[in-house]
């Protein structure tokens, strides 16, 4: 009884330490990347208008992700009053947190011990890129957690750990069948978050190995039918709604105008940044993937190998690339780390893992005071308060500057790109106030606006004119 209490007590620790670890200090930054700020906008958008099935962003239907990921930044902003940059990086973090604590009790599961558990979750939560995405506001976290819940799940059924006695069936009935099934809902979810890809790489990834296993007619058996079943249904219960709302016309050409993948890089991209993502623990590549060719691996170690290389050669053979991609295979990297580290010098290892999180908070701290001296987001907001309450238009503003200051002024400025634009939105009015740059301007008065200038606004990037239009 002594023994299973302390037990409980070491798991809450290990618990509240980690969460500690991954919730420090994440409210201290503002929210000044564009990809960061856009995806807290139209979470904001959802909020103030009430519509959570259409994602805006100033006004304009956004399908650079699917909803997920908006949903989870505006449930809690939503009973708060407001979505901050806490709440913004707040499914990241908590993702970071699950996923740590999935990695820790599949760990335990494979290397028979909750030391190695430990380790291999201490592992996942020190590695530099695992760390940092949990604390900003992207789907990277989400989607990739996602898809390791998915693989979890998929493993227990299939290996019937900690589950009844295993019949005959390689899928057992009941409790067995029920763990199966939440793999493929969790893929849906993946989906919601980063589109088909988040099916794509669970599937994938259990598919190669029950080729490797010789059992891939299971694919086309009742219970992986059902499984695609449910993923089709979670889709299903967003995008048919989407569709209704904005018609087939709108959806098709929103899609169409979308440009989702941007980010080129040179095929050996991963090649070196996996040894700094995945930092400091990657100094250990050599050893443990010399360990791994060296001896037969078990089935746990060849389903983690081919987990992170399948991924690794579909990313490096993928025309579009960025390190943060690599994200999903690494839980993989750091159970196959755990379970190298048996019999190895648990103190080593504290000494690793104290150094990393003490390094990656610590820079976190200067940025935080490099944050404090002076941000654009706050600042032009600030700027445009006073005229909180008037009719604002932005003409020809950078989409970015103007992110942030409908994000921190709480107020949406819609943009205008022409002239013939300007004077209909303009018509009527009596007076239009705007924000726009100072060429923009330059061109305003040559049109023949009647201009008056309220202020100038200097921002990191240009300096912005605020602006008053008459008589149109």
């Amino acid at each position: 009884m002594f023994l299973k209490r302390l037990n409980r007590w070491q798991f809450l620790l290990f618990l509240g330490g980690s969460l500690l670890i991954l919730f420090f200090n994440l409210w201290g930054r503002t929210l000044e990347n564009h990809d960061y700020l856009r995806y807290a906008e139209v979470a904001k958008e959802m909020i103030q208008s009430g519509d959570w099935v259409v994602p805006r962003l100033n006004g304009d239907i956004f399908l650079h992700k699917p909803p997920l990921l908006y949903w989870l930044i505006a449930l809690p902003s939503k009973i708060y009053g407001s979505v901050t940059p806490f709440f913004a990086r707040l499914p990241s973090a908590m993702f970071a947190w699950i996923g740590v604590v999935v990695v820790y009790l599949w760990g335990c599961t494979i290397w028979d011990g909750k030391r190695y558990g430990l380790i291999s979750s201490g592992i996942l939560m020190s590695s530099y890129l695992y760390f940092w995405q949990g604390r900003i506001a992207r789907t990277d976290m989400v989607f990739s957690v996602l898809i390791l819940i998915s693989l979890y799940f998929f493993y227990l059924s299939y290996f019937k750990r900690k589950l009844q006695n295993p019949p005959s069936s390689p899928f057992q009935k009941g409790r067995s069948q029920i763990v199966f099934y939440l793999s493929f809902v969790f893929m849906g979810m993946a989906g919601l978050t980063k589109g088909a890809v988040g099916v794509v790489f669970p599937f994938l990834i259990l598919s190669l190995f029950l080729l490797w296993e010789h059992k891939w007619k299971r694919l086309f058996q009742k219970e992986f039918i059902l499984g695609y079943i449910i993923i089709f249904l979670i889709w299903s219960a967003w995008i048919i709604p989407f569709i209704q709302q904005v018609g087939w016309g709108t959806a098709l050409q929103t899609w169409a105008e979308t440009k989702i993948l941007t980010r080129q890089a040179p095929f050996y991209l991963y090649l070196y940044r996996i040894w700094i993502d995945f930092a400091p623990w990657s100094i250990f590549f050599p050893l443990l993937f010399t360990c791994l060719w060296k001896r037969n691996k078990s089935k746990d170690e060849k389903f983690l190998f081919l987990w992170f290389f399948t991924l690794f050669i579909l990313l490096m053979l993928f025309p579009y690339r960025a390190s943060k991609y690599l994200l999903p295979a690494f839980p993989a990297l750091a159970l196959l780390m755990g379970g190298f580290w048996r019999g190895k010098s648990t103190f080593l290892f504290g000494v690793i893992l104290s150094v990393a999180l003490i390094s990656w908070h610590g820079y976190e701290y200067l940025l935080v005071k490099k944050n404090e001296v002076k941000t654009t987001g706050p600042m032009l907001s600030h700027a445009l308060r006073p005229y909180q309450d008037r009719y604002i238009l932005s003409y020809r503003m950078d989409m970015d500057t103007l992110g942030k200051i409908n994000f921190y002024g709480d107020k949406l400025i819609p943009q205008v790109r022409e002239v013939k634009d300007l004077k209909e939105k303009a018509k009527g009015k009596g007076e239009v106030y705007m924000i726009t740059t100072k060429a923009a301007l330059t061109d305003l008065i040559k049109e023949g606006f009647p201009v008056t200038s309220l202020q100038i606004i200097d921002g990191r990037k240009e300096s912005l004119v605020f602006i008053k239009i008459q008589g149109l």
